[in-house]
């Protein structure tokens, strides 16, 4: 009996300490004359898991290597805008885009 409640407390600990479901952002924009490059992920109200930044990171990257720069450095924050509203005002649906700004 004290096998099987280990075996639960340590898996439910395990559970715990594992991050969250996340979303592979897509690149969705930029502009190569000013070396900018955009990534995006939508969430919706009913699928609620966060951008997966680091992989953008990498996205952006390639896309910078790409272009002939060495490689891509994240601006500050992120913006969210809702793109979906149900009849009560809610947001059902919201994009959140990092913008990357290309080095070298």
């Amino acid at each position: 009996m004290r096998i099987i409640i280990a075996i639960t407390a340590a898996c439910l600990l395990t559970a715990c300490a594992s991050p969250g479901p996340t979303v592979s952002p897509v690149e969705n924009g930029g502009n190569r004359a000013d070396g900018i490059v955009t990534m995006s992920s939508t969430t919706t109200i009913f699928n609620a898991v966060g951008p997966d930044w680091g992989q953008a990171e990498t996205g952006a990257g390639d896309r910078c290597r790409r272009w002939g720069f060495d490689g891509a450095a994240p601006f500050t924050g992120s913006q969210e805008r809702c793109v979906g509203y149900d009849r009560h005002g809610r947001c059902l649906q919201t994009v959140t885009t990092r913008f990357y700004e290309c080095e070298g």
